[in-house]
């Protein structure tokens, strides 16, 4: 059976995708690059080392090595021209959220999309966590009715999370940590319940401000979807807590609750009152935080069976769509109708 051979760009993000790749036995780990692979000791060294790939020193090998698949696992702001150049020297190519940092470079890269006819997956790695797909399968089994209320929050804290060099913080790049972590958030709820239509948004820069970071670093977005469902979503890269991916859905017959960083998720579901009381119902699941593996599984699955990506270039388009309505609703005070992004 012949093996897509697959090269990764940013070996930090990228280490779980050469995991995956080296792994999958439809996939051979061809080759890596890192601009500073020698400088970043966070860098798993010893297991590329050790993989059999070929680690190269110079960027443009990667779009010459002929590959069929190449990751761009870098940071945000050079996702595009580096994923512009995987599909014009004819790779398929897998890029990690958020797609880019605003609406018109992700649309840079669907012209070279478009004029390449090459595969395309938007590193969504939420909708692969067992938690959040056994929460739509629920949701979609009607257990708790028809959706009226959704909010989904990211909160990190960045304060220690500068990434090589301090990019994230970094006053030129100015990554916005609503759409650059919040990302995952939004995406979930657009999995859930559709695209948004508008938002109205509020942030500050609070929790980071001791460390001179550039932008906000808390904000909340709420927002109206289709069929009068609203949401709210809630991104801090400063709280001063653990790691959630805490959402929650409402709706006309019952509750859920999950996450991806717990091992089970919960349930209220009102035609079980009588059984069930006013507890919620607990279901175990496996915790799969960053599920790569299954991400990577589905790319080569839809690349032998020449069908649609879920989570294509539209997708991650539209993602960074709801971000960028949040941040200028933020900074005009005003609501803000989100960008419809459509396929041709």
């Amino acid at each position: 059976m012949q093996k897509f051979r697959i090269g990764i760009i940013g070996l930090r993000m990228g280490l779980e995708w050469a995991k995956a790749a080296a792994t999958n036995p439809l996939s051979e780990l061809t080759v890596v690059y890192d601009k500073f692979y020698d400088e970043n000791q966070r860098i798993d060294k010893s297991f590329f080392e050790s993989s059999g790939c070929r680690i190269l020193r110079q960027e443009e090998e990667m779009y010459q090595a002929g590959l069929d698949i190449i990751i761009v696992a870098s940071p945000d702001h050079i996702h595009a021209e580096q994923c512009i150049k995987a599909l014009h020297t004819g790779s398929h190519v897998i890029c990690e959220k958020p797609l880019a940092p605003t609406v018109a470079e992700c649309c840079k890269i669907i012209d070279a999309v478009e004029k390449t006819g090459k595969m395309f997956m938007t590193g969504q790695v939420c909708r692969y966590a067992p938690g959040f797909i056994l929460a739509r399968k629920l949701v979609e089994d009607g257990r708790i009715g028809k959706i009226a209320f959704i909010e989904s929050e990211y909160a990190h804290d960045y304060a220690n999370t500068l990434g090589f060099g301090g990019w994230r913080k970094d006053p030129v790049v100015k990554r916005e940590g609503f759409l650059g972590g919040g990302c995952h958030a939004m995406d979930l709820i657009r999995w859930f319940v559709g695209n948004p239509l508008e938002v109205t948004a509020y942030m500050n820069r609070k929790l980071l401000e001791a460390n001179d970071w550039p932008t906000n670093d808390t904000g909340i977005a709420i927002c109206r979807f289709p069929d009068d469902v609203i949401g709210k979503v809630f991104v801090s890269v400063g709280a001063k807590r653990p790691y959630t991916m805490r959402t929650v859905i409402y709706g006309t017959a019952g509750t859920i609750i999950c996450d991806n960083t717990s091992t089970a998720i919960q349930i209220f579901e009102e035609p079980l009152r009588p059984q069930t009381g006013n507890e919620f119902s607990r279901i175990p699941v496996n915790i799969n935080s960053h599920n790569v593996a299954a991400e990577l599984e589905e790319f080569l699955q839809c690349l032998r069976q020449e069908r649609d990506i879920p989570t294509d270039i539209y997708e991650g388009t539209r993602t960074v769509a709801f971000g960028e309505a949040a941040l200028e609703s933020a900074r005009t005070g005003k609501p803000v109708k989100v960008q419809v992004i459509t396929r041709p």
